[in-house]
């Protein structure tokens, strides 16, 4: 991997930036990208064609179940391609087992239904990752973009969808209204012919969306590597580092380049005198232009009455356009099975005995219809509750209220960043013993016991949930987070501790103390949110 030859300007974008910019790198590539995925793709869809002609339906879905595979080659070829590689479709067709030799397995079983497949595909294929390895690569890759990598195969699958609609919908409109078609026949009845022919639509469209998809996750995946990697920072050191050769280079082929500009200045007027000695004699030597006939006022009236009366201005054109069909009214009429599962409800409530059984028995299918669909509701409810359950604390926190507590507490941190944030690790009068290491000269041990007095009374006075892989940065976000859901956290004492991290930062990362007046200004500060309330008598 050659940064210096990145396609793409390397910087920090958000994650919607980057599955836009991987819209943009799918536009260059789509065709050789489509290809790609219909490679191996129409193979399959024609082996199981072949092998099981009567069975279009599971055709289709299990060209939808081997998508996994058939994205791999194409991201590859795509990754090689933004760093500057020129791949030939019959040089990508010998990466086939590269792209396919790792956990093609785990991708059509357990990872099938994965939401963030587009952004989690290159761990696998580009950076050959499994086990824990890649458990704790994704770990990090997804604290920031995997709700974009969900949304982002959301959009993909109602595109497709959309698309199919749109297909179908333009086939309709292009059939004359002189053809007559039974479409329930072609829906619910066992027409081969024309579910094969949506099927073969429907592989189409999938290789058409395709590499949109694939480019969107892997330019998130390189948006996510370029934050945590900095490769914009080492892009410019390395420029830095190559200016002093380009300069040596540039005053060389300077000198070059003035001897060159002096031979075409001499051409240049060669060529002038040449022009000018060519006009000249063609102007000597041409003969005068000849006049035209002159023509009287009534004879162009006459030529113009004769060329109005000819067949060039009585033509007449028959001019062709989108219009709505006239759709005949017909009378809209119940499926058999829907009545008859009306009058097997209004027979439950009824004592009269049925007089023969061969109605009960004409109207079995429709009965066991009629289950299915309460069953299928039954499913659907059950579904919808199973998923509020499961994301109950989501939705508390979406409607404003404070996640309930559980009872098994989490046990509170003892350090954070290696500062001890226990209570009876602090002095009784923080503030004064953080202005005396001051004045002593420990500037970094008086910010540090000041900061870590703050996390330990955020801590046990206010229940904030900090963990020991949180930085400072996340426990500044937790604590603005928690203000909005405990109306103990006041906006002062946010905006005190946004602060104090801020200035914390700077001095334990940067070595930039701050003034004695800010410091005296945070002890300040930090009296009057952390005041310990008065005890009644």
């Amino acid at each position: 991997m050659n940064l210096d030859q990145l396609a793409v300007n390397a910087r920090l974008r958000t994650g919607w930036e980057s599955v836009d910019l991987g819209i943009l790198l799918a536009q260059q590539h789509w065709l050789q990208m489509a290809t790609l995925w219909l490679i191996p793709a129409l193979p399959f869809f024609a082996l199981w064609m072949l092998l099981f002609p009567d069975t279009p339906n599971l055709a289709i879905l299990a060209l939808w179940w081997f998508k996994p595979l058939f994205e791999r080659l194409p991201l590859l070829v795509v990754s090689r391609q933004l760093f500057g590689e020129r791949i030939s479709i019959p040089g990508a067709l010998g990466l086939m087992r590269r792209a396919n030799g790792r956990d093609w397995f785990a991708w059509l079983s357990w990872r099938r239904l994965s939401f963030t497949r587009a952004f989690d595909m290159p761990v696998t294929v580009l950076e050959n990752a499994g086990g824990k390895a890649r458990t704790a690569r994704l770990g990090v890759l997804h604290r920031k973009t995997a709700s974009t990598a969900s949304w982002l195969h959301i959009v993909g699958a109602h595109v497709e969808m959309f698309f199919g609609f749109g297909l179908a919908a333009l086939i309709y409109l292009m059939l004359p209204e002189q053809l007559e078609i039974n479409w329930w026949t072609i829906l619910y009845q066992t027409e081969t012919d024309y579910a094969w022919f949506a099927n073969a639509c429907t592989l189409l469209i999938m290789a058409a969306v395709a590499p949109f998809y694939i480019c969107g996750g892997f330019m998130l995946y390189i948006g996510r590597r370029v934050e945590l990697e900095a490769w914009d920072i080492e892009i410019h050191f390395r420029k830095m580092r190559a200016r002093p050769a380009n300069k040596h280079h540039r005053n060389n082929r300077s000198d070059n380049t003035r001897g060159e500009k002096t031979l075409c200045k001499g051409a240049l007027a060669s060529a002038l005198i040449c022009a000018l000695s060519i006009s000249i004699l063609t102007a000597v030597v041409a003969p005068p232009p000849a006049l035209a006939d002159p023509v009287t006022p009534n004879q162009a009236q006459e030529l113009i009455d004769e060329t109005l009366a000819g067949n060039d201005f009585h033509q007449m054109d028959t001019v062709s356009g989108w219009r709505l069909k006239d759709f005949k009214s017909r009378e809209f009429r119940f499926p058999e099975w829907f009545i008859a599962v009306i009058e097997w409800l209004e027979s439950l409530g009824s004592d009269e005995e049925e007089e023969s059984t061969s109605e009960s028995d004409r109207n079995l299918g429709p009965l066991i219809a009629g289950i299915v669909e309460v069953l299928l509701w039954a499913i659907g409810i059950s579904l919808v509750l199973y998923l509020l359950w499961q994301f109950r604390h989501q939705l508390r926190a979406a409607f404003g209220y404070r996640p309930q507590k559980k009872k098994t507490e989490i046990a509170a941190p003892e350090t954070l960043f290696g500062l001890d944030v226990r209570q009876e690790s602090l002095p009784d009068d923080v503030t004064a013993e953080v202005l005396r290491l001051w004045h002593s000269g420990a500037q970094r041990e008086a910010m540090g016991l000041l900061y870590r007095a703050s996390l330990s009374n955020l801590i046990s006075r206010f229940d904030c949930r900090f963990q020991d892989h949180h930085t400072e940065a996340e426990c500044a976000q937790l604590v603005h987070e928690e203000a909005q859901l405990d109306a103990r956290l006041q906006p002062g004492l946010v905006q005190f501790f946004a602060q104090l991290t801020r200035t914390w930062q700077r001095q334990a990362y940067a070595h930039q103390p701050p003034a004695s007046d800010q410091l005296e200004q945070l002890c300040t500060q930090w009296q009057q949110v952390f005041r310990q309330p008065e005890v009644a008598l």
